[in-house]
């Protein structure tokens, strides 16, 4: 019997060089990864593994023009070892 794994990918936080948030009036070491960050790590991570299933999870609220919403990966995949 094969067992499934489950993953979840969102955009993550990375070091960088330390830069002035005017937002928050402080100094800040870590931003979120860009799109193009975001993909290629994604995608290494489907090129080495048995995909089953790729399901987007999106959630959010909009309320007169203000608010926003986020957005997930969910992957199940082959678990490493697991019979064929």
């Amino acid at each position: 019997m094969e067992n499934v794994q489950i993953k979840i990918f969102e955009r993550e936080r990375v070091e960088t060089k330390p830069y002035y948030n005017p937002i928050f009036n402080m100094t800040e070491s870590k931003r979120y990864e860009n799109k193009q960050e975001y993909q290629e790590r994604v995608n290494r991570f489907l090129m080495d593994h048995t995909i089953y299933s790729i399901t987007p999870m999106v959630d959010g609220d909009f309320d007169e023009g203000s608010g926003g919403f986020t957005s997930k990966i969910l992957v199940c995949y082959k678990a490493p070892g697991s019979e064929a």
